[in-house]
């Protein structure tokens, strides 16, 4: 299963037909606990707010997915790919996954 995390773009609109559209960093939580998600790809601003800049203090988001991952060593076998246009915050999740070697691309 591929889970697609955004909260705005829908995942067929890039390619990812059939995949599993959460958004929330909780909805993508609970799905990876399933144990059946074999990609996934990360948006890190999940509300319109933070797309004008960072998120709020506490608020969920992309990055609070992977470091759970992290936390839980739960990653999808196939890998994990980052599509958020953050700026700052994309290239640290990229960075984070290479240094766990699960970057897909």
């Amino acid at each position: 299963m591929v889970l697609w995390l955004d909260d705005i773009r829908p995942p067929w609109k890039y390619g990812y037909i059939g995949a599993e559209w959460c958004k929330t960093a909780e909805a993508a939580i609970e799905l990876l606990k399933t144990g059946r998600v074999t990609f996934a790809s990360l948006d890190h601003d999940l509300t319109e707010a933070a797309t004008m800049g960072q998120p709020a203090p506490g608020e969920k988001t992309g990055m609070t997915v992977l470091k759970w991952m992290i936390e839980n060593n739960m990653w999808p076998s196939a890998g994990v790919h980052v599509h958020s246009l953050n700026e700052t915050e994309g290239p640290r999740m990229k960075q984070l996954l290479r240094e766990h070697g699960k970057l897909a691309y």
